[in-house]
């Protein structure tokens, strides 16, 4: 009876194991996961998970205004990659590309690293930046 006992306990638990795991997938758990849900969300017309994805902080017209932005550039297919932006106190701002985090032991890699002009450095950042300049 204890046997038994065991396992049905280890069956429900790797069942509730399994289950959070599946659903992990629709929960915004990594840059590659985000991008591909933001895709996905904007692809269908999905505005309400759509703004599940965005940093607190957004008022209704930034998130609207982001939300179209994705929309009207989103095709069938689409290649995701993960960029990072490095700005240093002397000007200088590199672009690193970034692995996607798919190996087991979790390990994001840099793929690249490229400088990227002051000009561009700047749009990228005043661009970012607009919704604190309200």
């Amino acid at each position: 009876m204890n046997k038994l006992r065991l396992f049905l306990l280890l069956s429900f638990v790797l069942l509730l194991t399994g289950c959070s795991e599946e659903n992990k997938a629709w929960e915004p758990y990594s840059p590659l996961n985000t991008s591909s849900l933001m895709k996905q969300y904007a692809s269908e017309d999905n505005y309400e998970q759509f703004k599940h994805l965005l940093q607190e902080g957004h008022d209704e017209e930034s998130i609207k205004r982001i939300y179209e932005t994705v929309r009207q550039a989103t095709s069938d297919s689409a290649e995701i990659n993960t960029f990072t932006l490095v700005t240093f106190d002397n000007g200088k701002t590199l672009l690193v590309h970034l692995t996607p985090q798919t190996s087991k032991d979790g390990k994001v890699l840099i793929q690249d690293v490229i400088e990227i002009p002051t000009e561009t450095a700047t749009y990228i950042e005043k661009e970012l930046n607009k919704k604190y300049e309200k």
